[in-house]
């Protein structure tokens, strides 16, 4: 049966048109869960992230990426209860590119943590990340130390958003 669809609106794409993003530099990253929920854990006033279970997965595997990519290097990172903003470094022209690394890192995360919940006998859902990431290319050292503040300084904005 030949059924009349309207095709499906093209995605537009957040990245910077025509740039290689396995080129060596810097890079500020932020990855959110699905539907922003708070699955890291909890804040609390003394801007302390108590992590939940995937919190600490994400923490470990956060931490654990120069090992999969010896080209890479985290500069600065902060995970709140629901997203996770770091600068990682590619140290090499391409060697591997920023969306292979938070590809294999979201899927990662996810397949640690749904292998716990289903465990303990909880459902897993479909997934614990917000489709794609938001990035920004860091192209001198003012930006850096922009980015760096910016990331430092998140908990304390929490609590005025």
């Amino acid at each position: 049966m030949d059924v009349d669809m309207e095709p499906l609106p093209e995605r537009r794409s957040i990245r910077y048109a025509g740039y290689d993003y396995s080129r060596a530099g810097y890079y500020a990253l932020t990855i959110c869960t699905r539907n922003k929920e708070h699955l890291f854990g909890s804040l609390f006033p003394d801007e302390r992230l108590r992590l939940s279970r995937l919190g600490q997965v994400v923490v470990a595997q956060l931490e654990d990426l120069p090992h999969y990519y010896p080209t890479v290097r985290l500069d600065t990172w902060m995970l709140m209860p629901n997203h996770l903003h770091f600068i990682l470094v590619l140290t090499r022209n391409g060697a591997v590119a920023v969306s292979q690394i938070v590809g294999s890192f979201k899927s990662r995360c996810y397949g640690q943590w749904r292998a716990t919940l289903l465990a303990g006998g909880q459902p897993a859902p479909p997934s614990c990340w917000q489709r794609n990431y938001y990035e920004r290319i860091i192209r001198n050292s003012t930006e850096l130390e922009a980015q760096r503040r910016y990331i430092l300084e998140n908990p304390s904005r929490w609590n005025t958003l």
